[in-house]
């Protein structure tokens, strides 16, 4: 039995539709499909890939944001995961900076075999399999010149294209890269693809732009080769597939320059060498010098009509006045002291896609995609299994995220899972397993509340709303 993860960066489940992507609204409906799939929190790639591979949340793995702050690795700016020269500040040392093993791990102590290709960041593919180069595991990142994967797929495919948006050449050229070369050639026992779109171009074009339609065309052509390649074989029956978003996007209708409103008004606040650090973000996370600091910062937010609740990472720090990041399974030494989550609602974008949120983020335009925090859209995710010992047509009423797709692989090859927090998916070849989810509500201060759903004992965010 061999399994291909697909990963379809960024896609939202509601725009998946025959006319928007054929192929693969063909695959939700001949496979297993979870409706109810979630991200992790915050709703980033660096923390959704290594819930991925790791089947733990950040408090678990130690992953806990695209950008953060240590004072003790680099006390004077943040660090940006999607580098890899930022990802090796925060491994400090180590072969990575989670906690946790990774699927590819895992496998190779069975004897079984791994491989990443991904047209993402490259701290992206170094988070979803960071031990490949001491276990000997195929990984290759469409930035990547001279590592030796880097040069065997050069020499049998030519060079990458440049990237661009939208990235069709980049995206096109990493689907040949698995399909002619490493699932044909290395027969990985689990191979992950990571398709980099429609991610970018909902970022930076907006999610209802022609770029963004031409990304998601091309996003469904790679599972048109993947699907292809995989009936095309003599074991096509024992090849199962596993399509999924990573998180979903909301349309950032606001840009709130966090650090420059708060020094403006006379708060000691910056982007790192000062007293309180701010990390750009869909979801924020704000770094205090001296927790005496954190009274100041919460008075100044009340007063912002954009700003929802603080989440807080040590539960002492403003209690009455913060959720707990525990609740959502993020808090860790690493995580920000204060993390904010902007008000966002679900009226129409200027597309007339439901779902808008301010957001921090400097490289993208206002009107662009974003997520990160706790809207419903970014939430939302695709997940569904086809082929292999998938049971075909049926959409489960269960609840599911990202943790649950490496135990669920690593129990059907005969594998136990000891160490991962995430849960087996029966249902996806037992559909008398499936029930939904008990609903339940925490209440946060600021006249906030998030809606979620209690399955086998864990707690799966749905959406922040207005109480």
């Amino acid at each position: 039995m061999r399994f291909i993860l697909i990963v379809l960066d960024g896609l939202r489940p509601d725009m998946v539709s025959p006319a928007s992507m054929p192929a693969l609204a063909a695959l939700l409906t001949r496979g297993t499909r979870f409706a109810e799939a979630r991200s992790v929190f915050p709703s980033e790639t660096r923390v959704a890939t290594p819930s991925l591979v790791t089947g733990c949340r950040p408090a678990a793995h130690g992953m806990v944001a695209n950008t953060v702050f240590d004072r003790a690795l680099a006390p004077g700016r943040l660090l940006r995961t999607k580098d890899a020269a930022d990802f090796h500040i925060l491994s400090a040392g180590a072969e990575s900076p989670l906690l946790r093993p990774g699927i590819g791990e895992v496998l190779a102590a069975a004897g079984l075999g791994f491989a990443v290709v991904s047209a993402g960041t490259p701290g992206q593919t170094l988070v979803a399999s960071p031990a490949a180069r001491r276990l000997g595991q195929f990984r290759w990142n469409a930035a990547d010149t001279d590592t030796p994967d880097a040069l065997a797929v050069a020499r049998q495919l030519g060079p990458t294209p440049p990237a661009s948006i939208p990235n069709l050449a980049r995206t096109r050229h990493a689907a040949r890269v698995l399909t002619e070369y490493v699932l044909p050639v290395l027969r990985p026992d689990v191979a992950l693809f990571w398709c980099p779109e429609p991610d970018i171009s909902f970022h930076y074009r907006g999610l209802g732009d022609a770029a963004a339609a031409l990304a998601m065309t091309e996003a469904d052509q790679c599972v048109v080769r993947i699907v292809a390649w995989r009936d095309a074989q003599p074991d096509a029956k024992a090849i199962g597939l596993i399509v999924l978003s990573d998180h979903g996007h909301v349309t950032g209708h606001r840009k709130i320059a966090l650090a420059e409103r708060m020094a403006r008004d006379g708060l000691p606040a910056g982007a790192g060498g000062t007293a309180i650090t701010i990390a750009p973000a869909g979801a924020p996370g704000i770094w205090l010098d001296d927790p005496g600091l954190a009274s100041q910062v919460a008075d100044w937010l009340a007063r912002q009509d954009w700003a929802g609740p603080l989440l807080a990472n040590d539960p002492t720090l403003l209690p009455g006045r913060t959720g707990a990041l525990a609740a959502l399974e993020a808090q860790h030494p690493r995580a920000a002291d204060l993390v904010l989550l902007f008000a966002g609602d679900e009226a129409p974008d200027h597309y007339g896609l439901p779902g808008r949120a301010p957001f921090d983020a400097g490289d993208v335009p206002e009107g662009g995609g974003m997520h990160g925090g706790l809207h419903r859209r970014e939430l939302a995710t695709v997940l569904a299994f086809e082929g292999g010992p998938f049971t075909p047509g049926l959409a489960m009423r269960g609840m599911a995220d990202l943790t649950d797709v490496a135990p669920t692989i690593l129990h059907l090859l005969g594998l136990g899972a000891a160490g991962m927090d995430g849960r087996v998916l029966h249902q996806a070849w037992d559909p008398w397993a499936d029930a939904p989810a008990e609903p339940e509500r925490i209440a946060w201060p600021g006249g906030f509340v998030l809606e979620g759903g209690r399955q086998a004992g864990r707690f799966y965010p749905t959406a922040l709303l207005r109480a």
